[in-house]
C-alpha cells in the first residue's frame, strides 16, 4: 500500500508550502426588502428576496431610522438587531418572511427569520447579511456586514 501513503505524504507537503490565501474577506449579497406589514402589537412581517449560500453567511442585522441615508448608512454597523441563522439554513435565492417583533413569542408558522427589535412607524429600514470573518493571523473572528439593502419605511 505505498499509493495511499505517497498521496498523503503529496498531501502534507503542499500543505506545508501553500503560502497563496486570500487575505481579503468575502463580501455577501445584501438582501433585497420587498415589503413590510404592520400586524399589530409593534409585530410586523418584512418579505426579503435573499441569497448567500456561502459557508461563511450568519444571518442578517436590522437598522432603522428617521431618514433612509441614516437606515442605509448607520454610525456604527454592530447597532443594528440581528437575526443568526443556523449554519445548516443555506439560504436559497427566494422570497423569506422575517418577523420583526420585541416579545419572545414563537415564530409565526412561514417565517425564516425572528429579530427581537422594535421598529417605528414613519422610520426607514434596511437590511445587511452578516458573514463570518476569520483572521488567521491572530485566530481572531467577527461579523463582516455587507453593503445595505434598499430601504423600507415602516407603515
Amino acid at each position: 500500500m505505498v499509493f495511499p501513503s505517497f498521496l498523503i505524504a503529496v498531501f502534507l507537503v503542499f500543505l506545508g508550502n501553500c503560502t497563496n490565501y486570500s487575505t481579503t474577506s468575502s463580501v455577501q449579497a445584501p438582501p433585497t426588502l420587498i415589503s413590510i406589514t404592520n400586524n399589530g402589537n409593534s409585530n410586523f412581517t418584512i418579505k426579503v428576496r435573499a441569497q448567500n449560500p456561502e459557508l461563511i453567511f450568519q444571518g442578517y442585522r436590522l437598522f432603522e431610522a428617521p431618514t433612509e441615508a441614516l437606515a442605509q448608512n448607520p454610525t456604527d454597523l454592530n447597532q443594528g438587531a440581528q437575526c443568526l441563522l443556523a449554519q445548516a439554513s443555506i439560504v436559497q435565492p427566494i422570497e423569506y418572511l422575517f418577523e420583526v417583533d420585541p416579545s419572545s413569542n414563537p415564530n409565526t408558522a412561514g417565517v425564516s427569520c425572528r429579530i427581537f427589535a422594535t421598529i417605528t412607524p414613519g422610520n426607514y429600514i434596511s437590511l445587511r447579511t452578516l458573514g463570518l470573518a476569520v483572521n488567521l493571523a491572530n485566530s481572531t473572528s467577527s461579523y463582516r456586514v455587507s453593503p445595505p439593502s434598499n430601504t423600507l419605511i415602516v407603515p
